[in-house]
């Protein structure tokens, strides 16, 4: 063998591949996590951790919001009001055939009940002619 030359055998590859194999796994794989706290400060020991179980007032907000922009084409927004359990709300959209779609809501422990409903009339644009004359072997439906 000369000086500076490496020379490995088929056995030692393999060899070699699995020692740095070895290697790498004994390493840890990224950051460790601890796993979750069973209790929030200022609670009494023990706990899932669950929300139910979290100490503190009741949540109660307010918010809404409004976006419109007629060069865009949009048109929605939200509003909601919570006491304690109950939240209420309603949220619209203007939608791409003209009507709007309106959903007042209520959300506590017996779940969410929206009721939704539509304003307007839809209307679509008129359909292009087609310019292979109509019957079945032109290129009409969906275009991607």
């Amino acid at each position: 063998m000369q000086s500076g030359t490496w020379c490995i055998k088929p056995g030692d590859a393999a060899l070699l591949v699995a020692t740095m194999l070895i290697g790498i796994r004994g390493e840890p794989q990224g950051p460790a996590y601890l796993p979750p706290s069973v209790s929030r400060p200022g609670t009494p020991g023990g706990g899932t951790g669950h929300p139910d179980e979290w100490a503190g007032d009741p949540a109660n907000y307010e918010f809404s919001y409004e976006v419109q922009d007629a060069v865009a084409g949009l048109d929605f927004g939200h509003r909601e009001m919570r006491k304690d359990q109950e939240a209420t709300g309603t949220y619209h959209v203007l939608l791409p055939d003209g009507r709007t779609q309106i959903v007042d809501y209520v959300a506590d422990n017996a779940g969410y009940r929206p009721n939704v409903r539509y304003e307007g009339t839809a209307t679509y644009p008129a359909p292009a002619p087609s310019a292979g004359g109509g019957g079945g072997g032109g290129d009409d439906g969906y275009r991607y």
